[in-house]
Order: C-alpha cells, then structure tokens, then sequence
C-alpha cells in the first residue's frame, strides 16, 4: 500500500519537482493552507448571513457588489504600491488584513459591521493574489513559469476541494456556532499563510522600485496593445465563464434541471478532481506550444463545455446530473490551460518593474466579471430566459479566439 501511495504521488507530482525550489514550496505550502480556509466560507457567505445573522438576500447581494467595486476602485494603487515596496510587504499587509477580516465575520451584528468588514475583506483580497503572482514570477525560471503556476493552481483547487468537504461535516442549518467556527478557521489559515510568508528571506523588489518615476507608469501599461488585448480577451473568458458559471450552475441544476442540490456538490467536486488528475497532463501538452494558439483552445473548450450544459436541458433525473458533471471536467481542462497560461504570458510581456501593474490589471478581470457576471446570471435566469443564457455563454467563449490570433499573428509579423 505504500509503495502504491508513492507511485501515485509520483504520477500526480512528478511533472513539478524540478521546478519547485526551496523558496517555491514554502510559498506554495501557504497558498495550499490559505486555500482550506477559503474552501470552507467560499460558498456559505450569503446563507450565512441570510440564515444566521438575519441580513436580507438583496443585501448580500450589495455586499457582493460592494466589495467588486472596493477591488475595482483600489486595484490600480495595490499594483503601483507592487511595484514601489516590492510584493513581499503588500502580501503581509494584504494577510494581516484579510486574516483579521475572516476573522470578524463570526461577530458581525448590524449592517455596517457587514459593509466594514466586507470592505476590510475585499482590499486584503486584493494585497494577495496580484503580489503573490509577482513573488511566484520572481522566484522562478522564466522556462519553468507555465509549469509553476499550473502546479499552484492544482494545490489551490486542491486546498478549496478539501476546504468545502471539511465545511459540509461542520456546518449544521441553523447553527451559528458551527458557522463562526468555519470563519475562524479560515481566518487561522491566512495567518498560517503569514508565517510562512514571514520565513521567506528577501524582499524580492525590482530595480526599479526605488526610482519608479522613472521607469514607467499604468500609461505604459495601457500603451501595450498587446498586453492590453490578452487582458480584455481574459475579462471576456472569466466574464462568461468563471463568473456566471458560479453563480449560475447552482441555480440552472436547481430550478430549471430540478435536480437535488447535492448535485451541487458533485458537479464541483467533478471540477476539483479533474484539475488534481489532469493538470500535469494538460501542462505537457501546451507547454511547446504558442501561449496564444493554447489561449484559443481554452475558448473553444469552454464553449463545448455550455453547449453541454445546454444538452442536458433535454434529458431529466441522473442523466441531466451526469451530464452536468462532465461538462465541469471539460471546463477544468480549459482551466487547466487558462490558468497557468495567462499569467505567464503576463509576466512575459511585463517589464520586471512593472509587473505589480501588470498584474493588478489582470486582476481587475475578475473584479470587473464578478459584477457582469452574477448580473448577466440574475436578469436572464430571473426572466426564465436559461436558453438565452446559454447561447450568450457560447458566444461569449467563442468571442476572444479572434482576438488572441490577430495578436499571434501581429507577434508573427514583428518577429
């Protein structure tokens, strides 16, 4: 049995440990520890403030908008400051922050203890995930980075997977307690993420973070026609992908497949799984080939995964169910390429002292999605209009596959 335990871990994280450095792992080991915590609240923030707490629904839902808005609104001085102190004292702050946050919600009472701590919530969000992509970027090989980033993305997924599992035995309809526990121990896993922060030795600022005046500002950035096309190609994917596939998956299996909401968990569990399985896999597939050309195989991926979604309006019971799950496996592969890719090329078109704006950019796609989508989500499946939701969901994959061959094919030319 052990022997079969260590060929499987072989198997699994074989295509990573010569990439993985000393300083590499112990980041990586704070992401997987944050990402249980995560995994545990991820899902719960609005039945628990509905259910436990006595807060509205359409409130939750201001808070929601609330704190997009706050990431949209501070992303650009979060990238600046990136690049001015350097991502290792953003990402404390951002935890300290955060960490404290998670923390608080087990004690909100009243409406503006809520929209103060989902304030608190949202910026620390923010002085994470842009600084840690520049920490990941700066401690590794610019050959290795696809492969890095691929392997962070697994732990993570990983981390949420056995994050919401623990969540489903603690949490009890009804019981406050065993809610404030969750929130606790999330809060606990981003200071754990902290300490391991803390370990790491070095600032790991560019050179140019003490003369930033001097080495470029967000006009550099948005004079980069082709970074800037890769970001709004992303905001399209995320916007008609990840965004409304969260929120919309729940409520499409619910009410209009009428399927039990434990298919809920299934179907995301299907997504985990397939990213833990197959991501080493998919990474040696793409990465010889073009970042644009694999760009494009994300689109027309997730495209098939919503057409789909689509097929299983026409079955009922365990098929309609099934078919859900696998459209979640296809949609991980298009993760499982989206994810290590992007930010790769990011890092790639990035000048090393900017790469705090680069990357803060890149974040807002998520920030600007969270809010189009969820509303695309509201008003369609609000009007009972699933099928016109569907068809905007393959067209909206489809729609930045142009986009990232003109700049292939304009990298082509220049070169």
């Amino acid at each position: 049995m052990k022997l079969l335990a260590i060929k499987v871990i072989r198997i699994l994280f074989g295509d990573f440990q010569d990439v993985m450095n000393p300083t590499l792992r112990r980041l990586f080991l704070g992401n997987f520890l944050s990402s249980l915590g995560t995994g545990m609240t991820l899902s719960l923030l609005l039945v628990y403030l509905k259910d436990i707490r006595g807060f509205t629904t359409s409130f939750g839902g201001f808070l929601l908008s609330f704190m997009a808005l706050i990431s949209i609104v501070f992303g650009g001085p979060v990238g600046w400051l990136i690049d001015r102190i350097g991502p290792k004292k953003v990402i404390v702050a951002g935890l300290l922050l955060e960490g404290s946050a998670v923390a608080l919600w087990s004690i909100v009472t009243t409406r503006n203890e809520a929209i103060v701590v989902a304030a608190m919530s949202s910026l620390g969000t923010l002085m994470i995930w842009p600084p840690q992509t520049v920490l990941v970027t700066r401690m590794s090989e610019e050959k290795d980075r696809q492969r890095v980033f691929g392997f962070n993305f697994m732990l993570f997924n990983l981390g949420l997977g056995f994050g919401g599992f623990t969540a489903s035995v603690i949490v009890q309809e009804g019981n406050a307690g065993s809610f404030e526990l969750l929130y606790r121990l999330d809060s606990l896993s981003y200071f754990a993420y902290l300490l391991v922060i803390l370990s790491i030795k070095g600032n790991f600022r560019s050179d140019g973070s003490k003369r930033e005046e001097k080495q470029g500002t967000y006009k550099d950035v948005l004079r980069d026609r082709r970074f800037m096309k890769v970001a709004f190609g992303g905001l399209i994917y995320i916007t008609f992908g990840y965004a409304s596939l969260q929120g919309g998956i729940a409520i499409f299996v619910t009410q209009f497949l009428d399927l039990s909401p434990k298919w809920i968990g299934v179907v995301y569990g299907a997504n985990t799984v397939a990213i833990f399985l197959l991501q080493g896999s998919v990474l040696r597939i793409i990465e010889k080939r073009n970042k644009y050309q694999v760009l494009r195989w994300a689109g027309w991926i997730w495209a098939g995964s919503w057409l789909i979604i689509g097929a299983a309006s026409f079955v009922h019971g365990f098929i309609a169910g099934v078919l859900i799950a696998l459209s979640q496996v296809i949609f991980a592969v298009g993760e499982m390429i989206w994810s290590p890719t992007a930010p790769t090329l990011t890092n790639e078109l990035a000048p090393d002292e900017l790469r705090g704006r680069y990357n803060s950019v890149m974040g807002m796609q998520w920030n600007i999605a969270g809010v189009i989508g969820p509303a695309i989500v509201g008003i369609l499946l609000g009007n009972n209009q699933a099928t016109v939701w569907l068809i905007l969901m393959v067209a909206g994959s489809l729609l930045p596959i142009s986009l990232f061959r003109s700049v292939e094919r304009n990298d082509k030319l220049r070169n």
